[in-house]
């Protein structure tokens, strides 16, 4: 979430060429955050939707480092010490989430 609200900073949806400007890219964000909530939920039941979650907020976490450290790098975005904090933690956490639902699975 965090991530997201430097994202909405960064004008993110000019970078990504995101219809709907920042409307959209605010609306876009309602599911996601409603989705990664109940995802906290679920995956603490460790229901079969709280693993799938959680297999899909663990890849999340990896997300913001490929989009603008390996696909789409720009030199003026996403490169404040902070914003690599941000996105290196994501990357920790969400291989993390994905060790402990696998070591749960097994």
């Amino acid at each position: 979430l965090i991530h997201e609200i430097e994202s909405a900073y960064e004008c993110e949806w000019e970078i990504l060429k995101l219809p709907g400007k920042i409307t959209g890219f605010l609306l876009m964000h309602i599911p996601i955050i409603i989705i990664m909530l109940w995802g906290v939920l679920e995956i603490e039941k460790f229901s079969a939707i709280g693993v799938g979650l959680g297999l899909l907020m663990g890849l999340g976490g990896l997300a913001p480092f490929l989009v603008h450290k390996v696909f789409v790098k720009r030199e003026q975005h996403f490169n404040l010490p902070i914003s690599n904090i941000v996105i290196y933690g994501n990357v920790l956490t969400g291989l993390l989430l994905l060790v402990l639902i696998a070591f749960r699975l097994a």
